[in-house]
């Protein structure tokens, strides 16, 4: 570092608490450095060259002493809560602690979201509800952020923004332990228990009497046709036998009870809270503690870590669904069963400790970061105006109070301005308008995606859950690094990104219309005769004396002529061996043999195409999301970032989150081949159309998304004088134009 010749001028900053900050300039008044003395204490050591000054790796190699702060003023610089502040802490008050920190939470936060998605299959089978159902119960999280959006993000943004943050953890927690607590009061419901060994006894099975069920439970070593059709994993035809006496059990309170899908969205509209303040305020405290050019970098690695959430909560949900849903009892049948319920209740009980534990630890950073304290002030110190009046034959630099470390409470009557400002900004609006119905598009998509894998290439539930996270999530954490390092090196202008994300978006659309091709072939359906209202009737004559169960769906297939029936039973089978059943009435040949699934052969070639193509254009669209990010944070106000933040989620919560899952979940229950029944009425569907599905469902992504990629156009359009890297030049342009004033001064 230069060292400060002996004639240099040094001019003192008048500061409050008995304090000074020297600041050096040279022969011609142009500023070089500083140093501080507070309370009498020895002067600290040379900061660095003002044209250095924004520069971290230069401040952290000094021993910048910092003037006398006052204890508010201590406050927003140092860790810890309260009393508790100890000096150890204090090296943790770094950026690099804080995204370490930030990471860590967004992972446990991003896995609530996977898990859920992952979950939501067997949601509806536990509580027998249908696709649209559970795509209103899932608004929950949209309405409290359409509520709260614009206020907490005003607050919360203008507040101590990583107590606010550890604040949304906390309730993040609570929502967990809401969405667990239906299994706590309901248990794992009679069908579930119905399969079990322990409890298979207690419930009637279809086609027998009262009678001929207790006896089963006692006499299971015999060899009867009656106890080999009872324990058999599939339904056979029960030929001879008495039909039921009574309904099923599944009319019982426990398992139609509306308060669990009461307790399901009291969850999501908690979490909606939780989410919010966490997302609208951590971006924002990052982005405002570090160089704007490192910004793009910094934020790739924030996002890539938030991805391995959903990545780690895919995995999660598939360990779990592998679970019974109540693990301490043996289930009779296996994964692969239609019927199969995976303890889905137990992640949330894990997820919900591990927010409350690593809460605090968000908690404990100060409002602003030491550093980032330092280099705000310093370059106040180096602005004209209001901020800094250089009186050269006083020589004295003074720095007003609009420089101290000031942070005015934030009154409502301003928001209103506030807000206004974001909506009649071009830029802002119309950025917002295209992640609108990217987001509609992409969160029906996912939010379904599991189950359009379980209906279209006859995955189970846990291999759907785990490959549609996994796979699609590695690729998009690769490309928001790569595109990050990229950006942060190469600083692109804002137009070429915005440019990049049209294309992408056009790109989307063209992939989206590629997948209706994709899928497999179940079979011909052999169900019956088909109704006018789409439904079927399932009873014809080669079953008609079978008594067969229609409320629950196994499907079969007969390969020779590629038909599926709805179950063995259906099919008039009485003898299944290892999973082939025979002696079936509905076929011709006598001597024809069934397996248990659909007749999905030569599908994995098909699947393994999804899923590169689905890949390669994850890993694309990821690159354009902090190019994007960069335009929403320059385009406003940098006080305004958090309400802008707000008021984005605002907007897509409004018309993207809240409409989006019930649209799709219409859109399947519009492909229902086959309902499941609830004390009569329609519950799940148990079998879909996969054709029609396969059509419908990408066509609408395809179509939300076109929209998106024409509002990126008009962003393109109105970027053009936006500067994403503006904070280091400006500055330094401002010392520039300093020192050329005083040389003229000078010459003169």
């Amino acid at each position: 570092m230069s060292q400060l010749a002996p004639t240099d001028k040094k001019y003192g900053v008048e500061g409050g608490g008995g304090g000074e900050t020297t600041y050096y300039f040279d022969q011609q008044g142009v500023p070089l450095a500083s140093q501080s003395i507070s309370n009498g204490s020895k002067p600290g050591q040379i900061t660095s060259l003002v044209p250095d000054l924004l520069d971290p790796q230069v401040i952290s190699q000094s021993r910048y002493q910092q003037p006398h702060q006052n204890d508010d003023q201590q406050d927003n610089n140092t860790c810890g809560i309260g009393p508790f502040q100890p000096e150890w802490i204090q090296k943790f008050a770094s950026k690099k602690a804080f995204m370490v920190v930030f990471s860590l939470l967004a992972i446990v936060q991003s896995m609530c979201w996977s898990y859920f998605t992952a979950t939501i299959t067997t949601l509806e089978k536990r509580f027998k509800i249908s696709s649209q159902t559970a795509g209103i119960v899932m608004t929950g999280n949209e309405m409290s952020q359409i509520i709260f959006s614009l206020i907490l993000a005003y607050y919360g943004g203008r507040g101590h923004r990583p107590r606010w943050m550890a604040a949304g953890v906390l309730i993040s927690a609570a929502s967990c332990f809401v969405l667990a607590s239906p299994h706590y009061f309901y248990g794992p419901g009679n069908d579930a228990l119905s399969l079990t060994e322990e409890y298979a006894h207690v419930y009637e099975t279809p086609g027998i009497t009262t009678t001929q069920s207790s006896l089963l439970a006692y006499n299971s070593t015999t060899d009867s046709p009656l106890v080999k059709s009872a324990k058999s994993k599939v339904q056979l035809c029960k030929r001879g036998l008495d039909a039921p006496i009574s309904k099923l059990t599944d009319c019982e309170a426990s398992d139609t009870s509306i308060v669990p899908l009461i307790l399901i969205f009291i969850s999501q509209f908690v979490s909606g809270i939780g989410v919010l303040l966490f997302y609208t305020l951590g971006g924002p405290y990052l982005d405002d503690n570090i160089k704007k050019t490192k910004s793009p970098m910094l934020f790739g690695v924030t996002m890539s870590m938030r991805l391995v959430g959903p990545t780690f909560g895919f995995l999660f949900a598939g360990y779990c669904l592998k679970l019974f849903i109540s693990p301490m009892l043996t289930p009779t049948i296996t994964l692969e069963h239609p019927q199969w319920l995976g303890a889905w209740w137990l992640g949330w009980v894990v997820l919900g400790v591990l927010m409350v534990l690593t809460s605090f630890l968000i908690a404990l950073f100060p409002r602003e970061l030491p550093r980032a304290s330092l280099r705000k002030q310093l370059t106040q110190t180096m602005e004209a105006g209001s901020q800094m009046n250089l009186n050269r034959a006083g020589s004295k630099l003074v720095v007003t109070s609009e420089a101290a470390n000031e942070n005015p409470m934030p009154r409502i009557s301003e928001m209103p301005a506030a807000v206004k400002a974001l909506i009649t900004n071009k830029i802002n609006l119309f950025n917002n308008l295209a992640g609108v119905f990217y987001i509609f598009s992409a969160i029906g998509y996912w939010t379904y995606m599991p189950k359009y894998l379980e209906t279209i290439f006859m995955q189970t539930a846990v291999n759907a859950s785990v490959i549609s996270g996994v796979v699609s999530i590695a690729f998009q954490a690769v490309g928001l690094l790569v595109s990050g390092a990229l950006i942060s090196k190469y600083q692109p202008s804002a137009r070429l990104l915005a440019g990049w994300n049209v294309f992408l978006g056009f790109l989307y659309v063209i992939v989206k219309f590629s997948f209706t091709q994709m899928g497999c072939d179940p079979g011909e359906t052999a169900f019956g005769e088909k109704l006018d209202s789409g439904e079927w009737n399932l009873t014809t004559s080669c079953n008609l004396d079978c008594n067969c169960k229609s409320n629950k769906v196994f499907p079969v297939c007969y390969r020779e002529t590629n038909q599926v029936f709805y179950s063995a039973c259906h099919a008039g089978c009485t003898v299944e061996l290892n999973g082939t059943i025979s002696n079936c009435a509905c076929i011709a040949d006598p001597m024809a043999t069934l397996t248990v699934g659909t007749c999905n052969q030569g599908c994995f070639s098909t699947f393994v195409i999804f899923l590169g193509v689905n890949a390669a254009i994850k890993l694309l669209d990821s690159s354009g999301r902090i190019g994007n990010m960069l335009v929403s944070y320059r385009c406003v106000d940098p006080k305004d970032k958090s309400l802008a933040i707000g008021f984005s989620i605002f907007l897509i919560s409004v018309l993207a989150m809240l409409p989006s899952p019930i649209l799709f979940g219409k859109i399947f229950d519009a492909a229902c081949l086959v309902w499941g029944t609830k004390c009569g009425a329609r519950g799940n569907c148990w079998l879909y159309d996969g054709q029609k599905l396969r059509y419908w469902f990408n066509l609408f992504a395809a179509a939300f998304t076109f929209l998106g990629a024409v509002f990126d156009c008009l962003v393109w359009y109105y970027v053009k004088d936006l500067d994403l890297y503006d904070e280091d030049k400006n500055v330094r342009a401002r010392i520039e134009s300093t020192k050329l004033k005083k040389l003229n001064q000078q010459s003169k």
